[in-house]
Formats: structure tokens, sequence, C-alpha cells
């Protein structure tokens, strides 16, 4: 374990900001524009396939809720008699 004091980290910050930074070779610059798009296309492609993994969940689910909210309402009885009024069973009062 190296320890450094602040003068060694002064020394160190300072030396690192004056260094010219390293360029990559030109003979190099072609294989990493080409893997740029490569990856470019990859990432495209997974984009594509998570939009339409959520598309097709999102329709499923809405599908699904329409079909289960459609036959609870075909099976609720609770609206097919009325329910019974006071008023029309009795008749006016005298």
């Amino acid at each position: 374990m190296v320890l450094m004091n602040d003068a060694d980290l002064d020394r160190l910050l300072k030396r690192a900001g004056a260094e010219v930074p390293v360029r990559v070779p030109p003979s190099l610059e072609g294989t990493i524009m080409d893997r740029v798009r490569v990856d470019d296309g990859r990432a495209r492609r997974w984009r594509s396939y998570i939009k339409w993994a959520l598309i097709l969940v999102l329709t499923s689910g809405v599908g699904t809720a329409l079909l289960v909210g459609w036959s609870l309402a075909a099976r609720d009885q609770t609206h097919t008699v009325p329910p019974p009024m006071k008023l029309f069973r009795e008749g006016v009062a005298p």
C-alpha cells in the first residue's frame, strides 16, 4: 500500500494536468469507428426490441382488463330487476 502526502498528490495532479493527452493512432481510427457503427446498430436493434416488447405487454394488459371487465359485467345481475320501491307497492296513502 502506497501512502501519499499532500505534496506528492499536488505534484501528481499538476503533472497530470500538464501532460498532452494521448491521441489515437490514425491506423486505429477506422477500426474504432467501425466498432462504433456496429455498436450503434446493435443498440438500435435492442431499442426496437424493447419498444415492441413494451407495446405488446401494454396491449395484452389492456386486452385482458377489457375481457375481465366485460365478463364480470355480463354476469352481474344487479340491474336486471329494478329495486322494489315502497311507493309503488303501497299506493297513495290517504
